[in-house]
């Protein structure tokens, strides 16, 4: 084998990009973990049975819903009775048998979004205890399907998640806030199929794959909303003066006692954790000599970024592969265009300045960094100094959120379009000898 280059960086990245997408692959996924026999419907191991009379409704939303919903309809052929599948605007799915199609928001809820929480609760309605609801959830699907609360309107929904993502909050106190104002949260998609049970294949897009946290934990039976801990969040970020009225409201109001429901059956079948592993194995077969710094990547992007960078201008005898997986998020400051991996390669590219035969690549599996067409960034030590000739000061475009034009200007965008799965971020260091 030979000894991986510098020069060669871009097809190293390009190779390991690859090694990710198809160890995200939705319908990989699902065909790893659900198959249907004469007994019933078998998820691993486990087995749950369908009598002449169970039916077997399906709901799948999220970025990857599209490619989920279309392996799971092959591999259950006609013991799919009824479907709801919600997709991100512009998605490509083709139509399944008995099975509505909505298109909806994200990273805020629209009206497909509550087109679509309204579908589902008209889908489930009447379900019997011998009959089935297969959750099929993956990343985004927190805006995508809602069913707000009484006496909130999409504005309320809209004004206060877009306060809190700008706030910096994590996504896991973000969904506190969500699950107070939600009946699809925190478990109430599987109440509002109850008797029916609940089975759920999930797609983490969560650091450490909390499943109360993927999409607001829809499948998940919470207790009632615990309306003092949302709160204190918005106290947190300073946003209580902020949000509508309505939100206080609501939030202060106790909470009707949650619907029973049989406890639901979730799986995770892919994560950040699988992308990970499938950036190693990759280096590995490239070359490199592997480390995995961390597997809960968290902070803000562009202190994660310069850490990264001062760790990455170590020395090394041999080619050295440093690989993190999570998602960071990015405090707005300014005006600018940008998304948290794009910040973090830009804050990493002023503190590599100079260096030789290092590079780094941050990458969203969704192919959407932030508001962007971007999937994120490839810098070196040679990006800043590149800004700084074409007029940029990378230090202001840094300071202002403006991440995107700048790392546009010098080529160092990658764009994917969006993938049709989502499972996080994954951060790639390669390190060459001289």
């Amino acid at each position: 084998m030979k000894t991986p280059r510098f020069a060669d960086h871009r097809r190293h990245f390009g190779l390991i990009q690859a090694a990710i997408a198809r160890a995200a692959d939705p319908r990989r996924a699902v065909t790893a973990h659900l198959s249907r026999s004469r007994r019933g419907i078998r998820i691993d191991a486990r087995l749950f049975p369908l009598t002449s009379d169970s039916r077997v409704v399906v709901v799948a939303f999220g970025k990857a819903a599209a490619g989920i919903a279309q392996a799971a309809a092959e591999i259950l052929g006609n013991a799919w009775t009824r479907g709801l599948v919600v997709v991100p605007h512009g998605s490509r799915i083709r139509a399944l048998a008995r099975t509505e199609i909505i298109e909806a928001g994200h990273p805020l809820p629209d009206r497909g979004s509550l087109h679509a929480g309204r579908a589902a609760e008209r889908l489930l309605a009447g379900l019997q205890a011998q009959d089935y609801l297969l959750a099929l959830i993956s990343g985004g699907g927190s805006a995508m399907l809602e069913l707000p609360r009484k006496g909130l309107s999409l504005e309320d929904l809209r004004d206060t998640q877009a306060l809190l993502l700008r706030s910096g909050a994590p996504i896991e106190e973000i969904n506190v806030v969500r699950r107070g104002l939600s009946f699809i949260k925190g478990g109430g998609l599987a109440r509002l199929a109850s008797p029916a049970r609940t089975l759920g294949l999930i797609l983490s897009d969560v650091v450490g794959d909390p499943l109360t946290a993927i999409a607001s934990g829809p499948t998940v039976l919470t207790p009632a909303p615990r309306t003092g801990a949302a709160l204190k969040v918005l106290r947190r970020y300073k946003l209580e003066s902020q949000v509508p009225p309505a939100v206080l409201e609501t939030l202060r109001a106790a909470p009707a006692p949650p619907r029973p429901a049989p406890r639901p059956f979730n799986r995770i079948v892919a994560s950040n954790r699988t992308a990970l592993a499938a950036a190693a194995d990759e280096a590995g077969r490239l070359g490199f000599r592997v480390r995995v710094v961390t597997r809960r990547m968290v902070g803000e992007a562009r202190s994660v970024g310069s850490d990264l960078a001062r760790r990455a201008l170590r020395p090394v005898r041999r080619p050295t592969a440093l690989l993190l997986g999570g998602e960071t998020t990015v405090v707005v400051r300014g005006d600018g265009r940008g998304g948290r991996n794009q910040e973090l390669a830009l804050s990493a590219a002023l503190e590599m300045e100079g260096a030789p035969a290092v590079a780094l690549m941050a990458l969203a599996t969704d192919g959407v960094d932030g508001p962007t067409d971007a999937a994120g960034a490839i810098v070196t030590g040679e990006t800043a100094s590149r800004l700084r000739a074409e007029g940029v000061d990378p230090a202001a475009a840094l300071e202002t959120n403006d991440s995107y034009p700048a790392l546009d200007k010098v080529g160092a965008l990658i764009r994917t379009g969006p993938t049709g799965t989502n499972v996080n971020d994954v951060v790639v260091v390669l390190k060459y000898p001289p």
